[in-house]
């Protein structure tokens, strides 16, 4: 049990080391629309998808969606990012005696967050600007990350000495995105996908240009 509280405070710290807090607030738009209005129009485009895979077999997709009230007096365009993750235990909860922290970490469940039009251009920026020049970095003894934050979600790129990562917190809206049953936030993180995301660019980027 001593050992196992040792590993387990060693994860606490190299999670807080290794990279800053993460904080993600509020509700898109596009959200806030389909709570408040009883009859609309959703439009999801899979043919512009993009898709980042874990070594653990979660997937996070994204691609652009259409909001509309049925008189068409509200018309907003986004995109829709589905992540589909194993359950998840948070690092800062205090194990079980007598059993890892790991319960029911088989089983898997998925949630869906949106980004705003004026959010994505700036998340094109974003990995412009900072990842895409950084993707081969690296330091000695030193770690970067990079930072992007949208309403629902928070993107991060760290480079840590010679490696790389990327990681998503989205906020847990619950099974029937109305807040109701989630629970904080939840996270999806690869090394391995890192290289794809010049293709993860031009698919939002694609998306984008059809945004009216």
């Amino acid at each position: 049990m001593k050992h196992f509280f040792l590993i387990f405070a060693a994860v606490i710290a190299f999670n807080f080391s290794s990279q800053v807090q993460r904080v993600v607030e509020g509700k898109s738009i596009i959200r806030e629309n389909i709570i408040a209005n009883s009859e609309f129009n959703f439009f999801r485009d899979w043919t512009v998808e993009s898709t980042f895979k874990s070594g653990i077999g979660e997937v996070v997709s994204i691609f652009p969606v259409v909001f509309s009230t049925a008189d068409n007096k509200i018309v907003l365009h986004g995109l829709q990012l589905d992540a589909f993750v194993k359950n998840q235990i948070s690092v800062l909860t205090p194990p079980t005696v007598g059993l890892p922290n790991v319960a029911n970490k088989a089983d898997f469940f998925a949630r869906s967050i949106f980004i705003d039009k004026d959010e994505v251009k700036k998340l094109i920026n974003y990995i412009e600007r900072d990842i895409i020049p950084n993707i081969e970095s690296s330091y000695k003894k030193q770690s970067k990350e990079y930072i992007f934050k949208s309403k629902e979600m928070f993107m991060s790129f760290l480079v840590k000495e010679k490696k790389q990562r990327i990681t998503m917190h989205i906020v847990d809206y619950g099974p029937l995105g109305n807040g109701i049953g989630g629970g904080s936030e939840i996270e999806f993180w690869t090394e391995s996908q890192v290289e794809t995301i010049p293709a993860f660019l031009s698919a939002i980027k694609d998306a984008y240009a059809k945004m009216k």
